[in-house]
């Protein structure tokens, strides 16, 4: 083998190496978003006629946020800053002052979404469960 062969050889190995580590990175980022949307489909999702739980404007997590129809980590977080900004929402009617909130978008999380004093309390109640649930099991 001469040394032209041995630097090829080299260069594909290099190559090689650095695709498995750029694959097994890229695997464990999917990992752990998969972890996290597992515990907000916990925390979020119910068996009940509708497929999510209600969830509270004021407490709900990015994540939480996240997992409702439509909205993804740009509009969860322009949600948090304006119920920081605006010290918490009073009405559900006050995401349409949200960008990015529509009237078609709005219309789809209406009945998904609450303020805490609307909330049903076996709802809180259920979710709290599953919250104690989810520690023990951990």
């Amino acid at each position: 083998m001469n040394s032209r062969e041995k630097t090829v050889l080299l260069t594909l190995t290099v190559m090689f190496l650095l695709g498995a580590g750029i694959s097994l990175l890229k695997r464990a980022k999917f990992c752990r978003q998969a972890e996290r949307m597992q515990l907000v489909i916990q925390g979020t999702f119910s068996a009940e006629s509708s497929p999510y739980r209600k969830v509270d404007l004021n407490r709900a997590t990015r994540y939480q946020l996240e997992a409702l129809p439509g909205i993804g980590p740009v509009i969860a977080t322009r949600i948090i800053q304006y119920r920081e900004q605006h010290r918490g929402f009073r009405r559900v009617a006050e995401l349409r002052c949200i960008s990015g909130i529509g009237p078609k978008r709005f219309a789809a999380l209406k009945e998904l979404v609450a303020i805490g004093t609307e909330m049903d309390d076996t709802m809180t109640n259920r979710f709290k469960v599953d919250s104690m649930t989810k520690r023990i099991k951990d």
